[in-house]
C-alpha cells in the first residue's frame, strides 16, 4: 500500500440515478482521486439497480466496489489488495445502518444537496476505521487478506505467463513459416539439380558420341587405305 496504506480509503452513499453523493468519509491518507474517481462513476448512469461490481482503477487510486440497490448506491473504494469479502462485508454493513436510519426510497429521491444524510450516517467514519484495520477483524479475516495477496501475486503471474505463451506462440508460428519456406526452397533446388545433372549427363553422352565418332573415322581414315593396298598387292 505505500504511501497511501489506508486499507479502506473512501465510503460514499449516493443516489443511484444521477450519482449524488448523500453521505461519505475519505480516511486522512487517501488521495483526493479516490473520492473523484468514485463520484465519476457514480455519476456515470451506467449503473444498474440491485447489481454488485469490483474494479481496480490503479495501484494509487485502488479497487473500487459497488452495492447498488433499488434506488441508491454504496461504493467503497479499498486499497488493491484488500479482500474483496471484506470489502462487500463492509458494504452490507453500511446497508443495514442505513435501514436501521429508516432512509426510504422517497427520502433518498428527496434528497436535494450533497452529503444530505451526513448526520443520519454517522457510522460511516468508524466503519472505515475498523474495516481499515485487518487485525481487529480477526484471525479467520486475516487470513483471507493474506489468501487473497497471495491469489493475487499467482493471478498476477498467470497474466504474465500466458502474455509470454502467447507471445512464444506467435514466434513459433514465424518459425514454422520460415521452415516451411525453406522447405519449399529446398525442394525447389532439388529438383533444378536432378534438371541440371539430367543435361549435364546428356551433354556427356554427346560429347562422348562426337569423339567415338571421331575417333571411329580417324581410324577407318588410316586402316581402310592400308587394307586397299594389301588386297591390290595380293
Amino acid at each position: 500500500m505505500a504511501e497511501y496504506d489506508d486499507p479502506v480509503r473512501f465510503l460514499a452513499y449516493g443516489r443511484l440515478t444521477d450519482g449524488l453523493v448523500m453521505a461519505s468519509h475519505k480516511s486522512r491518507r487517501a488521495p483526493d482521486a479516490c473520492q473523484e474517481t468514485a463520484s465519476k462513476v457514480l455519476e456515470s448512469g451506467n449503473l444498474k439497480p440491485n447489481a454488485q461490481l469490483t474494479v481496480t482503477v490503479t495501484a494509487e487510486i485502488g479497487t473500487l466496489h459497488l452495492n447498488a440497490g433499488g434506488n441508491d448506491v454504496i461504493a467503497v473504494v479499498t486499497a488493491p489488495e484488500y479482500p474483496r469479502k471484506l470489502a462487500f462485508r463492509l458494504l452490507d454493513e453500511i446497508r443495514e445502518q442505513v435501514n436501521q436510519a429508516s432512509i426510504t426510497s422517497v427520502d433518498v429521491d428527496g434528497c436535494d444537496k450533497k452529503n444530505c444524510f451526513g448526520k443520519q450516517l454517522p457510522f460511516m467514519k468508524e466503519a472505515v476505521i475498523r474495516y481499515s484495520d485487518l487485525n481487529s477483524l480477526g484471525k479467520g479475516d486475516s487470513k483471507i487478506a493474506r489468501v487473497g495477496s497471495q491469489v493475487q501475486e499467482v493471478q498476477s503471474m498467470m497474466e504474465g505467463n500466458i502474455n509470454r505463451m502467447l507471445d512464444n506462440a506467435e514466434t513459433v508460428g514465424a518459425v514454422e513459416d520460415k521452415s516451411e519456406a525453406l522447405r519449399a526452397g529446398a525442394s525447389q533446388f532439388n529438383r533444378r539439380s536432378d534438371h541440371i545433372k539430367r543435361m549435364m549427363w546428356w551433354r556427356l553422352a554427346k560429347l562422348k558420341m562426337i569423339f567415338a565418332t571421331l575417333a571411329l573415322c580417324v581410324l577407318g581414315y588410316i586402316i581402310v587405305p592400308i587394307i586397299v593396298s594389301a588386297t591390290k598387292d595380293d
